[in-house]
């Protein structure tokens, strides 16, 4: 278990999460895609899955981990938002090992922070401070205009209000960047967002107008702010629990749909996948038993046409 962390100042935040002499920071870029990436995986959890990696896995290990970054580099992926349930926790041991191998293969990640997880504010408060503390100054974490970004799961569990709150006892400065997520896009009237992400679009069956639609009622709300779209393969958790979303991939033509509304929203900066490796409720890009490596495939033209497009 990490030691506490004390309160930071502005002061000494600013400092502290300025960019070393010298070190690079790959996902610093103009623009950048990204994928959620889950590190909570034994052999065992693949027994729930409908669709199979071509060998079950598990999550801690490090090769796999660096086959992981060397897939997702293949497909012009810049970095991993990592499901991340606190300080101390598998996934935060897991995202350490995650950011020791980015460092080394220029590469980045960042956190999905797990919201309801935690127990409320005071909690959540808590968890960010030790987040800022270990890890929000490494060389690999995923960076926009050289400020760390983190994003956040299910951010309406609290009010505007509330996140004002959190924000100005963690980062009442924004050294570091906030990503809300959902599509109730008056959460960005609060001050403690810096730009929203929905996580899921799958459940559209039209995301080349949906995605653009979302773009428009975002920046109705706060110009200002970053637009970052979501992409995804399809999903079907009926595996796991009653089902909530069940998309056919129509043979790749559904992803290539939400890119096309991705790329037709005008990013402000990233592309998020959704996702790399979420076996569980079949939305993964990653190499499988039954596509083989055709969603890397389809990541990498589109990567490399929304790079191109803003260059």
């Amino acid at each position: 278990m990490r030691r506490p962390c004390a309160l930071v100042t502005s002061a000494a935040l600013a400092a502290w999460l300025a960019l070393a002499p010298g070190v690079a920071h790959p996902a610093d870029l103009g623009h950048a895609v990204l994928a959620y990436y889950y590190v909570w995986y034994d052999q065992s959890s693949f027994d729930q899955a409908l669709f199979q990696p071509p060998q079950p896995y598990n999550s801690d290990d490090l090769g796999v981990m660096q086959q992981h970054v060397n897939e997702a580099k293949s497909a012009g992926i810049d970095g991993f938002i990592v499901d991340w349930y606190g300080n101390g926790d598998r996934t935060d041991t897991n995202l350490n090992h995650l950011l020791d191998i980015a460092e080394k293969s220029n590469f980045s990640a960042t956190i999905h922070f797990e919201t309801p997880h935690f127990w409320g504010v005071d909690d959540v408060v808590a968890q960010l401070r030790a987040f800022y503390d270990h890890d929000a100054n490494r060389p690999g974490m995923v960076r926009y205009q050289g400020r760390p970004v983190i994003f956040f799961w299910r951010a309406s569990t609290f009010d505007n209000a509330t996140w004002d709150q959190i924000r100005a006892q963690v980062d009442p400065d924004h050294h570091a960047v906030w990503m809300a997520d959902g599509d109730s896009f008056s959460i960005l009237s609060g001050d403690a967002w810096d730009g929203i992400s929905p996580y899921a679009v799958a459940w559209s069956a039209d995301p080349a107008t949906q995605l653009p639609r979302w773009a428009s009622s975002a920046r109705s709300v706060a110009p200002g702010k970053l637009w970052n779209p979501v992409v995804s393969p399809g999903c079907n958790d009926s595996a796991v629990r009653a089902a909530t979303c069940v998309q056919d991939r129509a043979g790749g033509a559904y992803y290539q749909a939400t890119w096309d509304g991705a790329l037709a929203s005008s990013p402000d900066w990233a592309v998020v996948v959704s996702t790399f490796n979420e076996w569980m409720e079949s939305t993964q890009i990653e190499p499988s038993v039954q596509w083989g490596n055709q969603y890397l495939d389809l990541t990498k033209q589109n990567a490399d046409l929304f790079k191109a497009s803003v260059s």
